[in-house]
């Protein structure tokens, strides 16, 4: 027998592995939730202001969300995603003219039964202008008015810039016009 000490193996478990997909999805979750609750509103008043109905702009505002959640994870401007997406359906909507009778005091219960934009469209006179104007240049003042530039424009509506820019120089024309008027009445 040799005099050295029997070697006992210093034997640990592994420490447990994170589940760094799980993190990564609860992660995901949590942002969207964020987004969802400080953008849907806002993505409904977008839509009002482009000719929707509140009750519409709602519906089509939550159908956006759904969308953006499932591919959440590839999107790199949500905001933008969300307005391209909504507002193509706007246009789908707007342009298959079936008189339906839905009752304008119906609310959606993403808005709650009463809507403070509802109120801000009986009461602004911003909107009424916005509602005569052609859709192109009414599309990109809504836009231009959330912050986006011409060029971001276009690149978000696949439009040349010029386009967008002309368009916005005759809704802006516009707009001064019926401004001018009301400041003469």
């Amino acid at each position: 027998m040799t005099d050295e000490p029997d070697q006992i193996a210093d034997f640990r478990p592994p420490p447990p592995r994170a589940d760094t997909s799980r993190t990564v999805e609860y992660l995901q979750r949590e942002e969207f939730k964020a987004f969802y609750r400080a953008n849907a509103a806002k993505l409904v008043g977008f839509l009002v202001t482009q000719g929707a109905r509140t009750a519409d702009a709602a519906d089509i505002a939550q159908e956006t969300m759904i969308k953006l959640w499932k591919s959440w994870s590839t999107i790199d401007s949500p905001m933008a995603w969300a307005r391209v997406v909504a507002g193509r359906e706007l246009v789908r909507r707007l342009g298959a003219v079936e008189e339906d009778n839905i009752d304008e005091s119906e609310h959606s219960a993403l808005l709650g039964n009463a809507s403070d934009i509802d109120d801000w469209v009986r009461r602004n006179d911003y909107q009424r202008v916005l509602a005569a104007l052609p859709p192109r240049q009414r599309q990109v003042l809504v836009w231009t008015t959330e912050g986006y530039s011409p060029t971001e424009i276009a690149d978000q509506l696949k439009l040349n810039a010029v386009t967008v820019r002309s368009n916005l120089r005759k809704a802006r024309r516009a707009m001064a016009l019926h401004l001018g008027k009301g400041a003469q009445r």
